[in-house]
């Protein structure tokens, strides 16, 4: 029989959980990376002036220059998203980031209901 040393057994079993943590880690922020992209370029896209018309309940109207203004708001929040989280993974910061981005959103689009 052989005898498997303690310490051995628990160094290899702390580097086998960092190396699945720095795996999941890559591939949550890879994908956050990857929506978060999408978001900046159809935001820099309504901010350019390329898309001339927005659905708002239903109805099609017209992008204001107040409203591409907003857009480039909502593109240079996704940009600083996207740099913290390829920076680094602090959950509290990014979804901080992620709720002032949605807000801003919401800002964009303004309701009939007002």
């Amino acid at each position: 029989m052989v005898k498997v040393s303690i310490n051995r057994c628990l160094q290899r079993r702390i580097e086998s959980t960092r190396e699945e943590m720095e795996t999941q880690t890559k591939k949550i922020r890879d994908r956050s990376i990857r929506n978060l992209k999408e978001i900046f370029n159809m935001a820099a896209r309504m901010a350019r002036g390329e898309i001339k018309h927005q659905r708002i309940e239903g109805k099609m109207t017209r992008v204001t220059l107040k409203q591409r203004r907003r857009w480039l708001r909502v593109a240079e929040q996704a940009a600083e998203t996207i740099s913290n989280v390829a920076a680094n993974i602090n959950e509290k910061e990014i979804f901080a980031q992620l709720d002032e981005l949605e807000r801003l959103i919401n800002e964009v689009t303004p309701s009939n209901k007002a």
